[in-house]
């Protein structure tokens, strides 16, 4: 009878964790973290300005942009002034723009150490199809205001690109020999 109680006792085995799923949905974390906070900054941009191309670097910097389309110069979804009013001949400041920006001015507050010495910091968003006398009216007016920290706004794409289009048959430099 003792032989028949005879009981095998289990050994407990250990817990395990799939750790592949983990991983994943790791992955899937840092990926999307690494995308959402890059060091890059973009503008609102009017959806009637359309930007010229260049693979020019640099930060944005400046809280004042200013829109220059065919039409209006805009600042804040608000029509400054018509393009046929803005006289780029004689570049002469713009009395509206220079009231808006006097304004913008004044809401900003004392001028920082760096500002003092550059200037107020604007970015000039100006259409690929105007003409380059109306952006120098502009940012005459600007720097008459104190805005002399002026950066003009373009699509950021790859050096890549912009030779691309190109004509594959011209000569190429090359720095070797």
């Amino acid at each position: 009878m003792a032989s028949e109680g005879f009981i095998q006792r289990r050994t407990s085995k250990t817990a395990s964790l799939n750790l592949t799923s983990l991983m994943d949905i790791f992955t899937i974390l840092v990926f999307f973290l690494l995308m959402n906070t890059g060091d890059t900054q973009e503008l609102a941009k009017a959806n009637f300005v359309k930007l010229p191309d260049s693979n020019a670097d640099g930060a944005l910097h400046g809280e004042l942009v200013i829109n220059v389309g065919e039409e209006f110069i805009n600042i804040d979804n608000e029509d400054i002034v018509a393009v046929k009013d803005v006289n780029t001949q004689s570049g002469k400041v713009n009395e509206a723009l220079s009231e808006r920006l006097q304004l913008f001015a004044t809401e900003s507050g004392e001028l920082t150490e760096a500002e003092e010495k550059l200037g107020r910091a604007v970015t000039i968003m100006g259409d690929r199809e105007v003409p380059y006398d109306l952006l120098k009216a502009v940012m005459t007016t600007c720097a008459a205001n104190g805005f002399r920290d002026v950066s003009l706004a373009i699509n950021q794409v790859a050096a890549d690109s912009l030779l691309g289009s190109v004509d594959a048959g011209a000569p190429a430099v090359d720095g070797g020999q």
